[in-house]
């Protein structure tokens, strides 16, 4: 019985979502509230939030969805003062339309073992800057834009492929071991060694049965996270922390759903230096992706060097892009994808 609707509410351009009936008797209005980073909510501050929720709408809220905390079915007549009510709380309308939306972050050192750095502190600084509120608030972009933080490669903000700059706690190397307690796991049977080794992705685990010695290799250990999870505190994430950063994911897109391509480190310490970056990484896009195309639409269309280029982004550990003479210019993938398509290519030849 719901259609899209519309509203006007004066000097509110984000934020409400308006629904009518298809016989156009009945509208109503969903607000999205902007969150406490790690969805951390004081009970006075629930309680604040129920009260408005009781008196402008039906009494019912979303707490945890991906674009942020939604109040339901605001009374359109009483829009303007349930916005002013909100604000009186310390919060506010945002997050719809070709607007930055919520910033999502994972509860990070807050509750989580794993967090490599501050997810809070980094979307807290993303909050506390005016440039950023603007773009919450105003529609000024061809398409939406995500930014979400990850405490380590689990990804529990889904930044790789739900954001389109997207920040990952990782490490450098191997994780590390702590052998002694690895060996009382396994003795106990609280561990089974070999299904340890089997289930990693890439094969960098070893289990010497003689010496009792479990060795990883750095240098192909592609942070799955697998034996962490299953081991810890015998096995943890390594000392040399970064924070990768992935630009382009996508679930809806022009050209599908797509995986963030990774453009480089920042240390944590760095993590200040977030916003900084996605001023770059928006400013091409903004200026000349076609309407309703996504960060990652606009990098397959223009090529990831292109784009690296005209957003003048050198980061630590950057992935090699640059063309050499003799390749065959690209414009969609990297040279390296293109190849790991053709070999896949070559894989299926004469299958039936």
């Amino acid at each position: 019985m719901w259609a899209a609707g519309s509203a006007r509410i004066p000097y509110v351009y984000t934020g409400f979502i308006a629904r009518r009936t298809r016989d156009g008797t009945i509208s109503e209005l969903h607000f999205r509230v902007t969150q406490p980073s790690g969805y951390l909510y004081s009970t006075e501050k629930l309680r604040q939030l129920v009260d408005i929720a009781d008196k402008y709408g039906l009494g019912l809220i979303e707490l945890a969805g991906q674009q942020g905390q939604m109040i339901i079915s605001i009374k359109p007549e009483l829009a303007n003062e349930a916005i002013d009510a909100l604000r009186s709380i310390g919060t506010d309308v945002a997050a719809t339309g070709d607007s930055v939306r919520e910033l999502a972050a994972c509860i990070g050192p807050a509750l989580c073992e794993y967090a490599l750095y501050n997810t809070l502190e980094a979307r807290d600084k993303f909050y506390t800057h005016p440039k950023i509120y603007e773009w919450l608030s105003n529609q000024l972009f061809p398409f939406k834009f995500k930014a979400k933080f990850s405490g380590c490669p689990m990804d529990c903000a889904r930044a790789s492929h739900r954001a389109d700059v997207g920040f990952i706690g990782v490490w450098v190397g191997a994780p590390e071991v702590d052998l002694e307690l690895f060996r009382k796991k396994v003795e106990s049977g609280e561990l089974d060694v070999e299904k340890i080794v089997a289930r990693c992705p890439s094969g960098a685990i070893s289990w010497d049965k003689e010496k009792k010695e479990l060795k990883i290799d750095g240098s192909r250990c592609k942070k799955s996270m697998e034996c962490i999870r299953t081991a810890f505190p015998a096995i943890k994430p390594g000392k040399e922390r970064k924070v990768a950063v992935v630009v382009g994911g996508n679930v809806k897109g022009r050209f599908g759903p797509k995986l963030g391509w990774f453009i480089g480190y920042l240390n944590p310490d760095q993590i200040k230096d977030a916003v900084d970056l996605t001023f770059k990484v928006i400013a091409p896009w903004e200026a000349e992706a076609q309407p309703k195309y996504r960060l990652g639409d606009y990098i397959m269309q223009t090529g990831l060097d292109k784009f690296i280029e005209k957003a003048g982004i050198k980061l630590e550990g950057a992935p090699f892009t640059g063309k050499k003479p003799d390749e065959v210019p690209y414009a969609v993938l990297p040279k390296e994808v293109r190849e790991r398509f053709l070999m896949f290519a070559e894989k299926l030849k004469g299958r039936p």
